[in-house]
């Protein structure tokens, strides 16, 4: 269950290159968390200059107007080797996809219990997915596959 939010400069990119961003970022979720492809939900917001605010350099990293600010939300429970695998995932594939600085590329992952997230209908669909039980898989609350959300 993935949010992918993409924040970008306006004027920087066009819709063929944000296409190439998005599916990085999907593929990168699908090969380092194994969620299936249909498990898919971005935002991409496009800012002007003035909402759009960085350093030019942090930790001896070199930002551009090229920045991605990419923000990924997804339930609890995942072991730290699991989440890093995924940072590594997506820079690797955003910056093949778009031809950008490996240094353009700031993710940050937020997680959250299954309770507090609803896909519709007032459910929490995922309630059950503890995370509190990081080995647990899809496949014990599904009966099939990983843990897919």
């Amino acid at each position: 269950m993935p949010v992918a939010k993409i924040h970008v400069l306006e004027g920087q990119y066009n819709e063929a290159w944000l296409g190439k961003v998005s599916s990085a970022i999907q593929n990168g979720l699908i090969s380092a968390l194994g969620i299936p492809p249909e498990d898919f939900f971005q935002i991409i917001h496009i800012l002007p200059r003035g909402q759009f605010r960085h350093t030019p350099s942090f930790l001896g990293l070199n930002c551009s107007d090229d920045l991605i600010v990419l923000e990924i939300t997804f339930i609890s429970g995942r072991p730290k080797q699991k989440r890093l695998g995924l940072l590594k995932a997506l820079n690797d594939g955003v910056v093949a996809a778009a031809g950008i600085s490996p240094d353009d590329l700031l993710i940050t992952l937020y997680e959250t219990p299954g309770e507090n997230i609803s896909f519709g209908r007032g459910l929490a669909q995922r309630v059950h997915i503890s995370d509190k039980d990081p080995k647990a898989t899809y496949a014990d609350h599904h009966g099939r596959g990983e843990r897919n959300d």
